[in-house]
């Protein structure tokens, strides 16, 4: 059986990665002023938007859009349906976008004209697709689908793999330091996110004081404060540190980070983070946080995801 892996483009795993290990990705719609544009996680595509600066700072200004079911179907059956037998769809928390509801509308519909259309091609009638809530977002969704990709190259049985996914979700951890909550409080509020509220905006912009935020099984909320974006940062790295001595559920851990990654490498602790984990063993994913992510928490943010079931901040 020939199984194909999905994510959304919310999901940040780095292109490369993606094109070496067969990872297809759904498109998500972004409007930018008059413009509409897909998020295809093309890397060139997310570079410019970053480079050119593309948003801006007025909460109308940019927003992304999923995909109805109609056309989730049709992507499915013009991409995927003849050249897999089955799709593993993973896709950002339920929680704060429709993508989930819309790729369960769409698979459902789409099977009787997959076979059809395989019948025409010659190709075995049985097919099918699976959608899987990562209960995450970013980089946390990142880390179930790197871990959906090594179950895939050791040639897991379909069920064990859906079986492994499903659980997985419930141990990711992602963690979100913003450096403008303006684009918190306003753009993400309207996704269903309630992380920044007027008041800790305002105490923000006085103070400098930085939330980290955390999600985890479709829940967003802060967990501590920093006085500024870098001290919050460093708090993350410290816990994801922590925990990786303790063991991680899967030996991967992916970054993300909304601009030129120049910048994040030149962050404090994140040259001895990366050292410390790949010394033992883990592997570090890093890639530029989705166009997708970026117009949702603003330019400027970061998010650091693991696996760990007892996992707690500290």
């Amino acid at each position: 059986m020939e199984i194909g892996l999905v994510v959304d483009a919310a999901c940040d795993l780095p292109p490369a990665f993606m094109a070496e290990r067969g990872v297809e990705v759904l498109p998500i719609g972004i409007r930018l002023g008059e413009r509409y544009v897909q998020d295809v996680r093309d890397p060139e595509q997310t570079a410019a938007f970053y480079r050119q600066r593309l948003d801006r700072r007025t909460e109308l200004h940019a927003q992304s859009q999923a995909l109805e079911p109609e056309q989730i179907e049709a992507t499915l059956l013009a991409r995927w349906a003849s050249r897999y037998d089955h799709l593993v769809c993973m896709t950002i928390t339920s929680a704060r976008s429709p993508i989930y509801a819309h790729t369960t509308r769409a698979v459902l519909a789409a099977g009787t004209r997959a076979r059809d259309q395989r019948r025409a091609e010659g190709l075995p009638l049985r097919w099918g697709a699976t959608v899987i809530n990562s209960r995450s977002m970013f980089a946390g969704q990142a880390v179930l689908a790197w871990e959906a990709v090594r179950l895939r190259e050791a040639g897991a049985p379909l069920t064990e793999l859906e079986l492994r996914l499903r659980s997985l979700a419930d141990s990711i951890h992602a963690y979100l330091v913003t450096d403008d909550l303006y684009f918190v409080l306003h753009r993400a509020a309207r996704k269903g996110d309630r992380s920044v509220n007027w008041a800790s905006y305002a105490l923000g912009n006085l103070l400098d004081v930085k939330p980290i935020l955390h999600c985890h099984r479709d829940n967003t909320g802060p967990v501590a404060k920093a006085r500024g974006f870098e001290a919050g940062v460093r708090r993350v790295f410290d816990n994801v540190l922590a925990e990786a001595r303790r063991g991680l559920d899967v030996p991967c851990v992916c970054i993300s980070y909304a601009g030129a990654l120049d910048r994040l490498e030149q962050m404090a602790g994140f040259a001895a983070l990366r050292a410390e984990l790949e010394a033992a063993g883990h592997t570090v994913l890093v890639s530029q946080m989705s166009t997708t992510g970026a117009v949702n928490v603003g330019v400027g943010s970061l998010c650091v995801a693991f696996a760990a079931l007892q996992h707690r901040f500290s």
